[in-house]
């Protein structure tokens, strides 16, 4: 995929990975780039468009899990936009306590994020179809047992990306579908992250595990995750590690399904 000229939308680039996301864009070119997020950060938006004066750059406040308000959101990018070419889904909070909110924002408001740019982006009703790029986790893959929760919502991601990367639906849609699921990456993730466990007697473990960990910081993830984005491959998952994106071969388990299906 060729960037430049083209419009984009990334949730959750307020901050951390998100944030990297849409500087990257820009820097490659991107001509109209609009950014969803709950979270205000008005010095960045502004070192954002300082930085990129001939580009249009829109923010827009929206919680992610508010189905409603996102689809109003995508019907405004539209508008202003005329097309939108390029989804990237990373909103998404972890606090294993606050079970229903991890499930609205984490899985839910993905699914609300896409099926709303879906509508604009298809071929079917007018758009230019396009690449919707979504972030799991590589909790989402491989269970950890200290965040059972958050681990859920991103086998979630995993999963309804890849029944959308069917090449049935693209030749209809003109869409393609791709997930990375980042290793442990330095975001505010790991702020206060023993208050956030529904098992505090695990604690003395969990810190054990977090400085196991290999962290790698939001700009390299974000660098990898345009690298995907330029493969186009659809429906492929990607684990993303120290500064390298590792393409995973995920083979059928179900053995009783049609191929049609």
């Amino acid at each position: 995929m060729a960037f430049r000229g083209k419009n984009a939308v990334v949730t959750g680039g307020a901050g951390g990975i998100g944030l990297q996301v849409a500087r990257q864009l820009l820097v490659a070119g991107v001509a109209k780039l609009a950014i969803i997020d709950i979270q205000d950060n008005l010095e960045e938006f502004v070192k954002l468009r300082a930085a990129h004066p001939t580009q249009s750059v829109m923010i827009i406040k929206m919680d992610v899990a508010n189905k409603k308000g996102v689809e109003a959101t995508y019907e405004e990018i539209k508008k202003t936009f005329g097309n939108i070419d390029i989804v990237v889904n990373v909103a998404g909070i972890f606090n294993d306590k606050d079970v229903q909110r991890t499930l609205l924002v984490n899985l839910g408001g993905i699914i609300n994020s896409t099926l709303s740019a879906l509508q604009y982006m298809s071929k079917e009703n007018g758009g230019n179809g396009g690449l919707v790029l979504n972030m799991s986790s590589v909790v989402g893959l491989d269970p950890m047992f200290i965040i059972p929760v958050y681990g859920a919502t991103k086998a979630g991601i995993i999963n309804f990306t890849r029944c959308l990367g069917n090449d049935k639906f693209y030749q209809r849609s003109g869409i393609k579908f791709a997930t990375v699921c980042p290793g442990a990456t330095m975001t505010d993730m790991f702020t206060n992250f023993t208050e956030k466990i529904i098992f505090p007697e695990t604690s003395d473990e969990t810190y054990k595990i977090l400085d196991r960990l290999s962290k790698q910081s939001a700009t390299d993830v974000a660098r990898c995750m345009l690298n995907v984005l330029e493969k186009e491959k659809n429906g492929a998952v990607y684990v993303i590690e120290g500064k390298r994106i590792i393409p995973l071969e995920i083979k059928p388990l179900w053995t009783g399904k049609e191929p049609a299906v």
